[in-house]
């Protein structure tokens, strides 16, 4: 019989649905033993040491040079932690188990945005003349993206944006309070869609993807000028994926297919196609470049079932 922590969330649960589901079909150990505590929906010590030895060196040099630090212990305000990846409802372990046998493809893409950092791509790879980008998501649209801390360095981007695509629009909703002070390098913001907040899909994390892709096509003359871009969402309804027999677990049922259902209907009011054209204007004007175009951007939403097809 599973073990359980504290199933007190919809994130916690889905954690356990996917491992029940691998416990039972796999065999997949749980339960992450590290100091003193025991996390149960996460790979057992063992399982986590198996994974990473089967990970080829490159990849593991892939995801060790990112700033994910996914596969490390963290170190975290209350304790010690197990690496990220190691968690059952990790987006990079989603993407790694259904990428990791396609020829060349690369993980943790790292890309400028020219802005402010870097953008991490969580996956990447040519198709012929184009280049395909992969954006994971597992847990996080589980928890609420309706207030988010931004760098101040772009709210100048946003303005121009909601000019250029109307339908985008954000609110600046004042400074973050860290250790009792403002913290004056970053500010709450809500992002809305025709005025309606945006709550569950982490649009100030694709604009940054946007912005990145946009300065690589713009500054690069060895990069591809086809675009297209997967979103690849793990779809907890696919009953060869997730298990909710446990009781508690499935208590959170409707409410995960919920918020899966409703982050896909806030990412298909956007029309992409407008957005990217309108973020590598942007990103044109700003770094003064002119005549420079990319030839086609198509993006897709995919799941477990259907990615391998869409990255083809």
């Amino acid at each position: 019989m599973c073990e359980y922590n504290k199933t007190d969330s919809p994130v916690k649960a889905l954690d356990y649905a996917i491992r029940d589901y691998e416990c039972n079909e796999k065999s997949v150990g749980y339960g992450y033993e590290i100091a003193g505590n025991k996390y149960w929906n996460y790979l057992s010590n063992k399982s986590w040491e198996e994974f990473l030895k089967s990970m080829s060196s490159l990849h593991r040099a892939q995801y060790n040079d990112a700033d994910g630090g996914e596969l490390k212990v963290k170190q975290g305000r209350w304790g010690i932690y197990p690496p990220k990846m190691a968690s059952f409802g990790s987006s990079s372990r989603f993407l790694y188990n259904i990428s990791k046998n396609i020829e060349c493809f690369q993980f943790e893409k790292l890309l400028p945005t020219r802005v402010g950092g870097s953008a991490n791509l969580d996956g990447y790879i040519t198709r012929g003349d184009g280049d395909v980008f992969v954006e994971a998501k597992c847990r996080e649209i589980y928890s609420s993206h309706k207030t988010i801390e931004v760098s101040n360095v772009y709210e100048e981007i946003y303005k121009e944006l909601q000019e250029l695509y109307p339908k985008f629009s954000f609110k600046n909703n004042g400074r973050p309070i860290k250790n009792g002070k403002e913290d004056n390098e970053h500010f709450n913001c809500t992002f809305k869609f025709n005025g309606k907040e945006i709550i569950h899909f982490d649009i100030k994390q694709l604009i940054c993807h946007f912005l990145a892709i946009s300065a690589n096509i713009l500054e690069n003359e060895n990069a591809n000028k086809n675009v297209k871009f997967i979103y690849l969402i793990f779809n907890p309804e696919d009953t060869d994926a997730a298990c909710f027999e446990n009781e508690k677990v499935s208590s959170y049922k409707g409410r995960i297919f919920k918020i899966y259902n409703e982050t896909i209907e806030e990412i298909r009011k956007f029309n992409m196609e407008k957005l990217f054209a309108s973020v590598f204007q942007i990103q044109a004007d700003r770094l003064g470049i002119e005549g420079k175009k990319y030839s086609s951007f198509d993006f897709c939403i995919a799941d477990q079932k259907d990615y391998k097809e869409k990255i083809k």
